[in-house]
C-alpha cells in the first residue's frame, strides 16, 4: 500500500508481529508499514492530499457532482490504528492519543483540500474529541461503520448504535445531515457462520445494515453474481436511505429475539451464574442457550462469543447468545409493543433466509398475541402489509389494526414460508395485533408495510 521509494526518502521501515490477515489466514504480505509520523512521510502524504484536490476540482461538473465522498484512510487501511500488529522495534509505537492528533491533521487537510464534498472517516476509533471535531467543522457527518456492515451479532453493538444515535440527533440539532457506509468483505466465504449459508448470512446481515440505517453497503463482487443473494440486497435497497419516518415509503419489524449475556435483569445471577461486567464467563453464556434450547438456540463456538467483534465474526457456526448485542427485533420505523409477552422466540428454524430467527405463538402458556406499532410520522396514503409466516401444521392466525381484520389465514402445512398481504387505511392510528386464532402455534418472520405506489 506503500510505494517502495518512500524508503529511500529516509522514511523507516516498521515490521510488526501480524501472522495473519482479517480472515485467519497465514500472511508474510502485511507486516511491513513506513513509520507514520515521519517528516517526509507525512510532508509527502498531505502534499499527495493537496494533489487529489486538485485532480478532482479540475473534473468537468458532471463527473464531479458524482462524488458522494472521499473517505480518509489514515495508516495501513484507515481502521483507526496505524498498523496490523504491533511493531517489533518498539520506537515506531503510536500511541492513541497520538494516532488520533495525526488522524485530525488528515481530515483537515482533506477538507481544505476538497471543501464540497463530504469527507467519510471511521467511526471506530473516535472518541469525544473526534466526534466534537466533526460535528464543528463538517457540513455532513460521514462515517465508516464497520461492526455495522460485517455481519450481525457482534458484541458491544447495542452500545454503539446508541453513541450513534446520540451523534445522529445532535448533528440534527446543528443543522447537519449523517451519511453512513460499511462493507461485507471476504469473510463471507470463509467464516464458518457465513460459509455454511451465505444466502441466510447475507440476507440477516442486510437487515441489521437496514436497523442500524447503514446508507451504503459494499458487497463483494462474488456474492452479488449469485442470484441467490439477491433478495438480501433488495430487500436493503428499499431502506437504504430512508431515515425521515415522515417520507419513508416502507417500515418493518424482523422477529428475533437476542440472548444478550450482559442483561443480568433478564438472566440474573442466581440462575444463570457470572457477574455483571465479567464477559469472558463462558459457562454463564451456555447456560443461557440451554435455557432456550428446546426453542433452538445454540452455542457451536462458544469461545468466539467471548471476544469483542473482531473475534465474534470468526466464530465457526451459530452463536445465539452474546454480549452486549440487540437484544430485539431488527425494524425500521415499525416497533413490536412488549416483545416476549405474547411470542416466545426461535432460532435455527431451517436453512431458508428467513429461518435464522423468528417468533411464534405458544398458546399452551398463553402466548397469543404480538402487537406493532408505526412510527408516528410515518404517513403514507394507502399501503399494504404483508406477513412472512412458515406454514408449518394446521394452526390459524389473524392480522388486526384496531377492530379491522386486515388478514385471516389458515395454514396448510406445506412446510414453505409464504407471505400474505392485506391492504391498510392510512394513516393507521391503532396498533397492528398478529393473534393467534385456533389449532398449531404459527412461526413469524416479518411484518413489513409499504405505501401501495412503491410495489
Amino acid at each position: 500500500t506503500c510505494p517502495s521509494w518512500i524508503y529511500e526518502k529516509g522514511v523507516p521501515v516498521v515490521i510488526t508481529d501480524r501472522t495473519v490477515n482479517a480472515l485467519g489466514q497465514k500472511t508474510d504480505s502485511q507486516k511491513k508499514y513506513p513509520y507514520y509520523l515521519h517528516p517526509e512521510y507525512k510532508e509527502r502524504f498531505m502534499a499527495l492530499i493537496d494533489a487529489l484536490g486538485d485532480y478532482v476540482d479540475a473534473l468537468p461538473p458532471m463527473l464531479k457532482k458524482r462524488i458522494v465522498f472521499v473517505q480518509s484512510a489514515e495508516g495501513s487501511t484507515g481502521d483507526g490504528q496505524p498498523y496490523k500488529g504491533r511493531p517489533l522495534d518498539q520506537q515506531y509505537e503510536i500511541s492513541r492519543e497520538v494516532w488520533n492528533d495525526f488522524r485530525l491533521d488528515t481530515w483537515k487537510a482533506y477538507r481544505e483540500a476538497l471543501p464540497d464534498i463530504p469527507i467519510l472517516v471511521n467511526s471506530d476509533a473516535n472518541k469525544g474529541r473526534e466526534t466534537e471535531w466533526l460535528l464543528e467543522n463538517m457540513d455532513v457527518i460521514a462515517l465508516k461503520y464497520g461492526m455495522f456492515s460485517h455481519g450481525y451479532h457482534v458484541s458491544g453493538n447495542t452500545e454503539r448504535l446508541a453513541n450513534f444515535q446520540t451523534l445522529e440527533a445532535e448533528a440534527k440539532k446543528r443543522g447537519k445531515s449523517v451519511l453512513t457506509r460499511g462493507e461485507m468483505d471476504g469473510e463471507l466465504f470463509v467464516m464458518g457462520w457465513s460459509k455454511r449459508n451465505v444466502s441466510q448470512a447475507l440476507y440477516w446481515s442486510g437487515l441489521f445494515a437496514s436497523h442500524c440505517r447503514l446508507d451504503l453497503w459494499n458487497i463483494p463482487h462474488k456474492a452479488l453474481k449469485d442470484s441467490a443473494n439477491w433478495p438480501a440486497l433488495a430487500f436493503y435497497n428499499t431502506y437504504a436511505g430512508q431515515n425521515d419516518p415522515a417520507k419513508a415509503t416502507a417500515a418493518f419489524c424482523a422477529l428475533r429475539d437476542g440472548l444478550d449475556a450482559a442483561d443480568f435483569d433478564r438472566f440474573p445471577s442466581e440462575t444463570f451464574g457470572g457477574k455483571p461486567g465479567s464477559k469472558k464467563d463462558r459457562q454463564r453464556y451456555l447456560n443461557i442457550a440451554e435455557a432456550y434450547s428446546e426453542y433452538g438456540a445454540r452455542m457451536d463456538d462458544p469461545a468466539k462469543a467471548l471476544g469483542g467483534g473482531m473475534l465474534n465474526r470468526k466464530r465457526s457456526g451459530s452463536n445465539d447468545v452474546g454480549w452486549g448485542i440487540l437484544p430485539g427485533n431488527y425494524s425500521r420505523f415499525l416497533t413490536q409493543l412488549n416483545p416476549g409477552s405474547g411470542d416466545v422466540g426461535r432460532w435455527n428454524i431451517d436453512d431458508s433466509i428467513y429461518g435464522r430467527f423468528a417468533r411464534a405463538f405458544e398458546h399452551e402458556s398463553g402466548k397469543t398475541q404480538m402487537r406493532f406499532k408505526l412510527d408516528p410520522a410515518f404517513k403514507v396514503r394507502s399501503a399494504r402489509v404483508s406477513v412472512t409466516y412458515l406454514d408449518k401444521g394446521k394452526g390459524s392466525w389473524s392480522l388486526n389494526a384496531g377492530s379491522k381484520t386486515v388478514l385471516s389465514v389458515q395454514n396448510s402445512d406445506t412446510g414453505e414460508w409464504k407471505i400474505a398481504t392485506g391492504t391498510l387505511s392510512m394513516p393507521l392510528q391503532a396498533e397492528l395485533v398478529l393473534k393467534y386464532e385456533a389449532g398449531d402455534d404459527t412461526v413469524f418472520h416479518m411484518i413489513e408495510v409499504k405505501t401501495v405506489n412503491e410495489e
